[in-house]
């Protein structure tokens, strides 16, 4: 087991996005549950590609491999899950985050947000390209067993990676806890508001060839927690600039935000260069909280936002666009309800498309991106709502072989799977879709809540 260096805390129980779970919700009794999800042997031989998401199980983290096919099938292989050897943090609840999993050249790299005992960890894995099969490698060659390393800070979240002038970097967010306030009148949960700097960015290497991370530094650090932990971490495409979106103090689960209570989320933006991280740009925005989902536009001069805590007079800001130096918003848009939870964001492998997927309605919204790579909505409605699955599910989105495919992260624990029409851009559920995944059949969403959502075609591992 990792030997860390202990650091004495009081650790309290925070939730985020709904936590409600739809009583009575049995996939092996749902009508859509479907008969197809063996854990079937598989060589590799008939995949095109291979999908990963982690259970976040507070009894032990593990991840789950699925084969993908060309006709946007998939099934769990045989030797998933792997265990991480680390902890996961189910059990506080539905915490909000983006690229809790992150694929580097031939590696898997992975956050287990539970303590070890009281920092997280990062694991990594060795993937096998012709079957998805992993090999987990330890961190601490010198000592006996497995290790994990430490994330140098409490719950981590999300994973970014880019390589500059030959050195890997890897930002990890790690947001300690999501304080915030239920339902009307309102209910506190996760308070006090904790001050520390194990609320913060930290910056490693990777060696990718032999799979290690080293230490580099603390890049950032959000102490006060006043506007809310990381959420996700994200490098443009050249690696000269970052952004970091934070969860503030939301209020949901009530008919509006009480405005007195609510703590709007955070965009930072930051210089990135040789592991040092300087600011350059900062949103806040009252009745805008709950600020998850990032995603570089592909010119790299916007940063696309998901946002799901909204007070009725930020109804529109679903979705916001900001200007990738400064911050400020520019464009903002609703997704299929002001409550419906947006959360998770994808940019389209063409860069044609923008994807949002909300945690509460399981819509999946698609918006156009323009030559000047703002936003425009073309299709009426632009979302589509999951198949088969309760409300309060979806999450983390990810592209291949010409589909979407979309976390039932929550309740389901299954993978959802859109065909995308290549004129209109409109997304259409395959008759497959939900896959249920077997290993994890029966477990409520306190001992699984899925993080992360990656995965490669076969052909283009590593490149």
């Amino acid at each position: 087991m990792k030997k860390v260096f202990l650091i004495a805390l009081m650790t309290s129980l925070f939730f985020s996005c709904k936590k409600e779970v739809k009583p009575g919700f049995d996939q092996n009794n749902d009508p859509s549950f479907k008969k197809n999800n063996d854990n079937a042997g598989d060589n590799g031989n008939n995949n095109t590609g291979y999908i990963y998401t982690s259970t976040n199980s507070s009894s032990g983290n593990a991840i789950i491999a699925v084969a993908r096919h060309n006709d946007g099938t998939v099934n769990e292989i045989n030797k998933s899950p792997y265990s991480t050897g680390g902890f996961g943090d189910a059990a506080e609840g539905d915490f909000d985050h983006e690229w809790a999993l992150r694929i580097v050249g031939e590696y898997l790299l992975a956050v287990n947000a539970g303590g070890n005992p009281v920092n997280s960890s990062i694991s990594v894995f060795k993937i096998n390209k012709a079957n998805g099969q992993l090999s987990q490698v330890d961190q601490n060659p010198f000592t006996h067993g497995m290790d994990n390393i430490d994330s140098h800070g409490v719950r981590a979240v999300s994973i970014a990676s880019k390589v500059i002038n030959g050195t890997n970097w890897i930002l990890v967010g790690n947001q300690y806890a999501n304080p915030n306030y239920q339902k009307d009148p309102p209910q506190a949960f996760g308070f006090p508001v904790v001050t520390t700097p194990l609320r913060n960015m930290v910056v490693f290497t990777f060696n990718q060839s032999n799979g290690l991370l080293s230490f580099h530094n603390i890049g950032a650090t959000y102490s006060d927690g006043t506007n809310g932990g990381p959420c996700t971490v994200e490098f443009n495409s050249t690696g000269t600039k970052v952004a970091l979106s934070t969860w503030g103090i939301p209020h949901f689960d009530a008919p509006d935000a009480d405005l007195t209570l609510q703590k709007p989320g955070r965009l930072y933006i930051y210089n990135f260069s040789a592991g040092n991280l300087t600011q350059t740009g900062l949103y806040q925005e009252t009745g805008v909280s709950g600020n998850i989902g990032i995603s570089w536009s592909p010119n790299d001069k916007y940063v696309y936002m998901a946002n799901f805590n909204l007070h009725s007079s930020k109804e529109a800001n679903s979705v916001t666009v900001h200007d990738g130096n400064t911050a400020a918003k520019i464009q903002n848009f609703g997704t299929s309800d002001r409550n419906d939870e947006a959360c998770w964001t994808w940019v389209s492998l063409d860069k044609r498309k923008f994807h949002v997927a909300s945690f509460t309605s399981n819509a999946v919204s698609s918006f156009d991106i323009g030559a000047d790579d703002k936003l425009s909505v073309s299709l009426n409605p632009n979302y589509v709502i999951r198949r088969g699955v309760p409300r309060i599910d979806t999450k983390d989105i990810h592209e291949a072989g010409g589909y979407l495919f979309v976390s039932g992260a929550f309740q389901s624990h299954s993978i959802s799977t859109f065909r995308r029409n290549e004129s209109t851009g409109a997304l259409t559920e395959i008759p497959s879709s939900p896959y249920f995944i077997p290993s994890v059949a029966g477990k409520t969403s306190d001992q699984v809540a899925f993080m992360g959502l990656t995965g490669f075609d076969k052909n283009n591992l590593g490149k």
